[in-house]
């Protein structure tokens, strides 16, 4: 038997499958593209909230599925809306936020294929 999601019952965007907000914390996590000085020396100023960047992406990204218009561009654009233009500009590591787009790209888009574009 499968269990139905009961979409009454979330708080917050990223609990809905369709966002696969876990997975994407994870990835945000696990890259960690705040990063270099700043950002240790005025914790304050520039927190990682992974979360709620996270829930962020999440509703934008719900939106734009519900138009069925999930294109390659537009994650990378959610992805950079995580932040501030601040943030880019002073404490991001483009290094890791290139790596987290390629990412989040492979998850919505490639994840099912088995092909080449299988992230391991």
């Amino acid at each position: 038997m499968h269990n139905r999601f009961d979409l009454s019952t979330i708080e917050r965007c990223s609990e809905i499958p369709a966002c696969r907000g876990p997975e994407v914390l994870s990835l945000v996590v696990k890259v960690d593209p705040i990063s270099g000085n700043e950002s240790e020396q005025y914790p304050y100023a520039y927190p990682k909230e992974y979360r709620e960047r996270v829930e962020r992406f999440s509703r934008n990204y719900i939106w734009r599925k519900m138009t069925g218009d999930i294109t390659i561009d537009f994650l990378e654009a959610a992805v950079e809306r995580m932040f501030t233009a601040d943030e880019l500009s002073s404490v991001v590591d483009f290094a890791r936020l290139k790596e987290l787009k390629h990412r989040i790209v492979h998850l919505f888009l490639y994840a099912n294929d088995t092909g080449r574009n299988r992230w391991n």
